[in-house]
């Protein structure tokens, strides 16, 4: 048996683990260049940001012990995170389950799944087709076959534009729907020190913001920051002009943060078209005849989800 997984983040990852754990072949495809999805990082000179997801927390038993595998690999840590969240006015602690980071970098606990699988990069698929096996179509031209199932783990969107005809759950994969998310990178030449290490805020254009060289493993040489711009403001601007959607953030994290960021060394927005869930129909994944749609808006979102959905979606096929 070999399964096709579209998506080399953490639901792919995932899917591609549990597979092998029973002896079955797969190969991972994946438009960007590199495995991770949100779990992502941006280099920039001296500068490294998690510019995706900002940390992760635990409750299944069963991610429990992949973690724990993970932390002693070295390639995740715990992040004890002096965190603080200012709401009408108030600051209080930001308290929650315990918090864990990849090591020295968020994409390396991906990177540390990923090894020794068959990764292909920079693979857009375009096409997906059933004839006497399941096939591909990439955006390159090329394609592959010869498959006995397919797993999609892409966002919703991109996942309903590839189901097959008359998928059950189609309807369902229609209705899922996500939030855009703006991230603002600012590399400054010096550390930070501001008896926090993440903030978050209510009732701004931003709602979050991490001081990313604070994390376990990170160069403490610079000041890394990363903020994230709140949900409901990222769907009104979703197509607004990116020098604005800067300076607006820039505004807010100056004033947050009581210093001038505007003309800091470093300064990069990324947007994320599909960054957490606005809707979820809260279902680990769903099957018809071999094709398998899972991902962490399956379950809510969140890197548990998604490594729950993935591993829902590979035990489908066993």
């Amino acid at each position: 048996m070999k399964i096709a997984i579209l998506g080399c983040g953490v639901a792919g990852l995932s899917a591609a683990r549990t597979l092998r754990q029973q002896g079955i072949d797969t190969i991972l495809f994946d438009k960007s260049r590199g495995v991770g999805g949100r779990m992502s990082t941006r280099y920039a000179g001296v500068w490294e940001f998690d510019h995706g997801a900002q940390f992760f927390t635990v409750q299944d038993p069963n991610f429990q012990l992949e973690i724990d595998a993970a932390l002693k690999s070295g390639v995740a840590a715990p992040w004890d995170a002096k965190a603080l969240y200012l709401g009408e006015g108030e600051v209080s602690p930001d308290k929650g389950r315990d918090r864990y980071v990849g090591q020295p970098r968020m994409n390396s606990l991906p990177k540390y799944w990923a090894k020794d699988f068959d990764v292909r990069l920079g693979k857009r698929v375009t096409q997906v087709q059933r004839e006497d096996s399941w096939n591909l179509g990439f955006e390159d031209g090329t394609s592959a076959s010869g498959f006995d199932g397919v797993i999609s783990t892409l966002p919703p969107a991109q996942a309903a534009l590839l189901l097959p005809a008359e998928f059950a759950a189609s309807r369902d994969v229609h209705a899922a729907q996500m939030h855009v998310c703006f991230c603002l990178m600012v590399g400054l030449d010096a550390p930070l020190d501001l008896g926090w290490d993440s903030l978050r805020v209510k009732n701004l254009p931003i709602d979050w913001i991490a001081i990313n060289s604070a994390k376990p493993g990170r160069a403490r040489t610079n000041g890394a920051v990363v903020v994230h711009s709140e949900a409901a403001w990222s769907d009104a601007h979703v197509d607004a002009d990116r020098d604005w959607i800067q300076n607006v953030m820039l505004d807010s994290a100056s004033a947050l943060l009581k210093r001038p960021l505007h003309n800091a060394p470093h300064i990069a927005l990324h947007r994320w078209l599909y960054a957490s869930n606005k809707t979820s129909p809260n279902t680990p994944c769903f099957k018809d005849k071999g094709y398998v749609v899972a991902g962490d808006w399956c379950l809510g979102g969140r890197v548990q989800g998604a490594w729950l959905s993935g591993r829902a979606a590979a035990q489908s096929f066993l």
